[in-house]
């Protein structure tokens, strides 16, 4: 079964909660973080309330999902990370998104390690992608980091995308 809340050497990655709403919405907020994984104008608070709640919910429907990343030390929610399989996706997505403040710290890395680890051990895949704008020079080092390839370049929800995949867990 697919964890959860798991603690990493920095990181809780647990599920969102209500309490998380604000913070949520102000790393949404930012042109900097939206800008390769979705872009236009800042979501609304519904939109935002939405996008987490959704975050929430698939745990329901999948099983697993994204979960929330907070950071162990002080409690404060950086971003999310983790696997999904929202409708209309070509594989399992291995995801992640960090608050620009937190950028080059290594916590994406940490998280999607993490999640990578669990989605071979407990849901039996054989492959993972992860969907990467390839001017995203950040998220592709994420994934060669984990051990992340690129299987092919293709259009995916109207934006040309690297997909990069993972046929192990990460070292």
């Amino acid at each position: 079964m697919f964890p959860r809340e798991v603690e990493t050497e920095r990181l809780l990655l647990r599920q969102f909660r209500e309490d998380d709403f604000e913070a949520y919405l102000g790393i949404m907020s930012d042109p900097g973080v939206r800008r390769f994984i979705g872009g236009g104008d800042a979501p609304s608070r519904m939109e935002a309330w939405r996008g987490m709640a959704m975050h929430a919910g698939i745990w329901t429907i999948r099983g697993y999902g994204l979960w929330a990343v907070e950071l162990r030390a002080t409690g404060e929610l950086i971003g999310r990370a983790g696997v999904w399989f929202p409708e209309g996706w070509p594989e399992i997505e291995a995801g992640w998104m960090i608050s620009r403040e937190h950028w080059g710290a290594g916590y994406a890395t940490e998280a999607a390690r993490e999640a990578l680890r669990q989605a071979f051990a407990t849901l039996g895949v054989t492959h993972v992608i992860s969907l990467i704008h390839p001017e995203n020079v950040a998220s592709r080092r994420v994934a060669e980091k984990l051990g992340g390839t690129i299987d092919k370049t293709g259009v995916f929800r109207d934006q040309e995308l690297l997909f990069y995949g993972y046929t192990e867990p990460p070292a």
